[in-house]
């Protein structure tokens, strides 16, 4: 993890020769100096939920002016520092060369959504997904097919939650009832375009069991790729995950032993691909009496 030195003791060699320079200000606030692409004078600045920014300003140290931005945390407490940290560590800490005050805010505009947590009604539901996603992830994993932690959640715009290729999509779905019983939109397997493989995950709550902070922490170690795990970071912060609120947990060895994959074409549905002037039609799928993939024929179906 990066050492936010003081700013008083950052180096005039240091101010010269780097773009983005992490800190702490006299007041023990987490900053990161990003330097400007401009030489400004006209200060500017404003503040966001989370952090406050200074846009325009120049560093004096023996007798030398550096143009700089400033980003600051406005909160102290151990969460919220080690969010800034992480914001340094895979957005700030890649750039390279000076940006001026607007691509600045452009940048700051978008981080906003890392901060933002669930709303607490809808954070058990968030929560229950989450885990079995990223059970999933981590089943694929070890049983061979490795690539999946290329696939998820390179387009959250995708109607299901992992495109494997233009081919075949997999669809994953958790639910903590006995039954193996599932909400689908329609369209996501009624489709002749794509192969549709649902995960299907049952997950029992259990207060000896695996945290979701520690099926995250698990899963990150499986990916490489930067900008995947900052994807990882937010959807943790999205689950209101934290180090003083690991998340719900569940049996980690039962859900394994009970995960089971099946092709979209053995699903109970309505065999008809569309209707005219009907939309958004959604139902519950009973998936316990069809026939599931083994563990070949769905290693086949992905790496095909």
């Amino acid at each position: 993890m990066t050492q936010f030195k003081y700013i008083s003791l950052i180096s005039n060699e240091e101010l010269e020769n780097n773009a983005v320079i992490p800190c702490v200000d006299e007041e023990n606030y987490s900053c990161i100096l990003i330097k400007n692409s401009k030489n400004k004078v006209v200060q500017s600045g404003y503040s966001t939920d989370n952090l406050e920014v200074k846009l325009n300003r120049i560093l004096a140290k023996n007798g030398f002016d550096y143009y700089f931005h400033i980003i600051k945390s406005k909160n102290t407490d151990a969460y919220s520092k080690n969010q800034f940290n992480t914001i340094f560590e895979y957005v700030f800490k890649k750039i390279e060369d000076p940006i001026d005050d607007v691509e600045l805010s452009t940048l700051i505009t978008s981080l906003e959504d890392y901060f933002k947590v669930s709303p607490e009604k809808n954070k058990r539901e968030i929560q229950i997904g989450v885990f079995g996603e990223l059970l999933t992830i981590n089943y694929l994993y070890n049983a061979g097919y490795e690539d999946i932690v290329n696939k998820f959640h390179t387009n959250f715009y995708s109607k299901h939650d992992v495109e494997i290729n233009d081919k075949v999509r997999l669809e994953i779905k958790s639910t903590t009832s006995e039954k193996r019983i599932h909400h689908f939109k329609h369209n996501q397997i009624m489709r002749k375009d794509v192969d549709v493989i649902l995960s299907s995950v049952l997950l029992e709550e259990s207060k000896e069991g695996k945290t979701l902070k520690s099926m995250f922490e698990d899963v990150m170690d499986l990916f490489s790729d930067p900008d995947s795990k900052f994807a990882l970071q937010k959807l943790m912060i999205k689950c209101g995950v934290a180090e003083e609120d690991e998340g719900m947990s569940f049996s980690f060895e039962k859900a394994l032993n009970e995960i089971k994959f099946f092709s979209a074409d053995v699903l109970p549905k309505i065999p008809v691909e569309s209707f005219d002037g009907v939309y958004n039609i959604e139902y519950d799928v009973d998936c316990s009496n069809c026939d599931n993939l083994l563990i070949d024929e769905l290693l086949k179906k992905l790496e095909a």
